[in-house]
């Protein structure tokens, strides 16, 4: 509806729109910035076929709206520039992760769309990113797919949690489509089948040899290593999924030493987030893998709060600086210009003395009138940069209960615009 009108009134100009994070979840002191690539992706098909157009001219509230808008709907083609940090790069509230100069009606279009790809992988990858931080070397799995409202959102959320370091994901489309190491475990329900654990393992390294990943049963897992000892040279993995996984690794461990499984690693689940991995890994529990569902699943409601608000728009030949309830936090264009200890949010002609003191600009072209300016990155690149990236970071930011802040400040000439705009 806002675009059937502005193309009405005739605002057909270009708009300047930034993506950006309103704030941290609790808890939080950084953001990892992802879903860039999916963006890009969507941007690249964004077009309205002959049936959506007819069936939007139907709809009773479109009566009065002019045929040359749905004749331009039919025409569509994203052709605008596109400015965004890389994905894996650290953010801070009020930064533009994306920056869109297009005209109003396809910026208008866009909003929705951008917020769920931007916010929901960004939480995810930042989510992810803590619990690798907090790991300290051991593997984070992402098991979160089951708790994704379907296909599209569970890889996407697979994608976004390898980016934030996760080693391995249960996501076979991941694996197939995205080069994801694979990883899942022998369920229950697996043995249940067959009726005989030894046949049941048996069936299956018929047709996956080396890939013998079991998992314990919940009731008694300890009582459980016992099943495995007939072929416990071939067992790689044990899974553990409790609530008390401390005192019942250490159990398990003992057992499998016992046994002469020495050689088996325990992957641990239940539940766990950065909070219980950190205490798991700092308490010397003898856990190698930790299998992380909810906790990523459920990163995207976790409080991110992405916006896509106007910060500049062309009047007749004029681009003019947005500063109301409604724009963005900071009218204009910008460029977030990272120091080693501080960055500086300014201008986008003000870059250039910033660099000359150690900064760098982190916002940079990527589509250019519609157009790609290169092909994404491979994820491993990306996922090496957010380790740089988060690295990088006072550990008082990386703190995961009471972070400390970043400092980011404005320079006084966008000060100044602030001012005179209000």
């Amino acid at each position: 509806m806002l675009a059937a009108v502005y193309h009405a009134d005739g605002l057909w100009g270009d708009a300047t729109f930034d993506l950006y994070a309103r704030g941290l979840p609790d808890g939080h002191g950084y953001l990892v910035a992802a879903g860039l690539g999916t963006l890009l992706d969507h941007l690249d098909a964004l077009a309205f076929t002959e049936e959506e157009v007819e069936l939007l001219r139907q709809e009773p509230r479109f009566a009065k709206v002019a045929p040359s808008f749905f004749d331009a709907l039919k025409r569509f083609r994203f052709r605008g520039d596109v400015w965004a940090v890389p994905e894996g790069t650290v953010v801070f509230p009020g930064e533009p992760i994306v920056r869109v100069t297009a005209p109003l009606l396809a910026c208008t279009l866009l909003e929705t769309r951008a917020i769920q790809l931007v916010s929901a992988a960004t939480a995810i990858a930042t989510r992810a990113a803590r619990m690798v931080d907090v790991a300290k070397g051991h593997a984070v799995l992402d098991f979160g797919s089951r708790r994704c409202a379907g296909p599209e959102a569970a890889l996407l959320a697979a994608r976004a949690a390898y980016v934030g370091g996760v080693s391995a994901t249960t996501n076979a489309l991941a694996a197939l489509h995205l080069g994801i190491p694979p990883m899942g475990t022998m369920a229950d329900t697996f043995l249940a089948a067959y009726g005989d654990d030894r046949l049941a393992f048996e069936a299956f390294r018929l047709h996956f040899p080396g890939l013998s990943h079991l998992s314990l049963p919940d009731d008694d897992p300890v009582d459980g290593v016992k099943r495995f000892l007939p072929f416990k040279k071939e067992v790689q993995t044990v899974r553990i999924d409790h609530e008390d996984l401390d005192r019942v690794s250490r159990q398990v461990r003992a057992a499998l030493d016992r046994n002469g499984m020495q050689h088996v690693r325990i992957l641990g689940s239940g539940h766990l987030d950065e909070a219980r991995i950190r205490k798991l890994v700092d308490g010397g529990a003898p856990i190698q893998l930790f299998a992380v569902g909810r906790a990523l699943a459920a990163a995207s409601d976790q409080g991110t709060r992405v916006a896509f608000r106007i910060a500049e728009m062309m009047r007749g030949t004029s681009a003019t600086p947005v500063a109301r309830a409604g724009s963005a936090p900071y009218p204009g264009r910008k460029q977030i210009c990272r120091h080693a200890d501080r960055d500086v949010l300014c201008l986008e002609h003000e870059a250039w003395g910033q660099e000359r003191m150690g900064a760098v600009s982190l916002l940079r072209p990527v589509v250019r009138e519609g157009m790609r300016l290169a092909a994404d990155p491979p994820l491993a690149q990306v996922r090496q940069h957010r380790a740089t990236q988060v690295a990088a970071l006072p550990s008082s930011v990386r703190d995961i209960e009471r972070p400390g802040a970043w400092p980011v400040s404005i320079s006084d000439a966008l000060a100044n615009l602030v001012l005179a705009a209000t």
